[in-house]
């Protein structure tokens, strides 16, 4: 019986403590930088480094069972994944496109580097991937992917003819 009331007791406890009052949000939560030309605001919500990415991926099998499999994604020999989290959104009017074609990474000594060509793997990660088409119009979110040397130091996000820049610090 006093265990039963310890229980309880504890049971209680942690629902009131979940029923608290909200939380302020976090720095994590608010945009890292926040970058603006005529037409466009790009925020910087969160940036990653990874050496790899694993994919697990179930599939239902005709006789009802099913096969998982893991799939692990590399960067080319010396490099390392840059992943951020961003957020784009038209602020201006006209006729005019972000295009993924001119954003790119730019590291300390001025190496560029585009964004990965093919980063679709990250939906297979059930990560929310920002769409590499050209953004005509409202707010898009979601991450990114470059590929980038890991000796790359002084990393800044370079979008818009060079109107913005962005600082990144993984």
């Amino acid at each position: 019986m006093k265990k039963l009331c310890c229980t309880a007791a504890a049971l209680l406890l942690l629902l009131l403590a979940a029923c608290g009052t909200p939380e302020k949000p976090t720095q994590a939560e608010k945009p890292v930088q926040a970058g603006r030309s005529d037409m466009w605001r790009v925020e910087l919500l969160e940036a990653k480094l990874a050496d790899s990415l694993t994919a697990v991926l179930s599939a239902v099998q005709y006789v009802g069972g099913v096969l998982t499999t893991e799939n692990e994604i590399n960067p080319g020999e010396g490099n390392t994944f840059l992943l951020m989290q961003m957020a784009v959104e038209k602020i201006g009017t006209g006729k005019a496109a972000f295009s993924w074609a001119d954003a790119h990474i730019v590291d300390g000594g001025g190496n560029a580097y585009p964004r990965h060509p093919n980063d679709t793997f990250l939906a297979n990660l059930g990560v929310p991937r920002l769409k590499s088409a050209d953004i005509v119009l409202g707010k898009e979110s979601g991450w990114v992917c470059f590929e980038i040397p890991k000796e790359a130091q002084g990393l800044r996000f370079v979008a818009d003819e060079g109107q913005i820049i962005l600082e990144v610090n993984p």
